[in-house]
């Protein structure tokens, strides 16, 4: 990687200690863990996001009926 893609982040000591540990434990880098972290995070508030979208459509038996029937279609379907 060369430098120009690289930038430094700064964490607050008992943080970095705790990334060390962590890297040590799984036998690997500082920065392998910091990716896992950023994607947990990500797909952490998609699945937030997700179940409030379904907490809507449900308020709505309407819609929610017609989610119902045609995830029933696809299911079919498979």
């Amino acid at each position: 990687m060369a430098a120009s893609e690289t930038t430094t982040v700064r964490v607050r000591r008992p943080d970095s200690e705790r990334l060390q540990v962590l890297a040590k434990s799984r036998g690997t880098s500082v920065i392998d863990i910091v990716h896992v972290a950023i994607d947990a995070l990500e797909k952490q508030e998609f699945l937030q996001g997700l179940t409030a979208d379904y907490a809507r459509l449900r308020e709505n038996p309407e819609r929610w009926e017609k989610y119902v029937a045609e995830r029933q279609e696809w299911d079919a379907l498979s």
